[in-house]
């Protein structure tokens, strides 16, 4: 992950007026970049939700399926069938539950 700081002075620069006319309001110009950030803020938290979704989803696939080879196998019946209810548990968790606070 690399930081890129282009689309912040970017940003920046379109904040700030250049009109030589008049001279920057300094209230304005506070106003424009406090929006900017936090537009910028909630795409970045946007990004996150994904992309802990995505890890979530992965985990408890993976947790499943290890769950269901161990216990179909009979190399450890006790502990497959925990990680298949701890899957569900997760898969549960991850698509009903999680969604629902995020969007409170």
């Amino acid at each position: 992950m690399t930081l890129q700081l282009a689309p912040l002075f970017a940003s920046l620069m379109r904040a700030i007026p250049l009109q030589a006319t008049q001279s920057p309001n300094f209230g304005t110009v506070l106003q424009q970049l406090a929006s900017e950030f936090t537009s910028d803020a909630s795409q970045l938290m946007l990004a996150i939700d994904g992309a802990v979704i995505d890890i979530s989803r992965l985990a408890y696939i993976t947790v499943l399926l290890l769950g269901v080879f161990l216990y179909s196998t009979r190399l450890s019946r006790r502990f497959g069938k925990d990680l298949m209810v701890g899957g569900v548990l997760l898969a549960i968790l991850s698509e009903f539950v999680f969604p629902l606070i995020a969007k409170t």
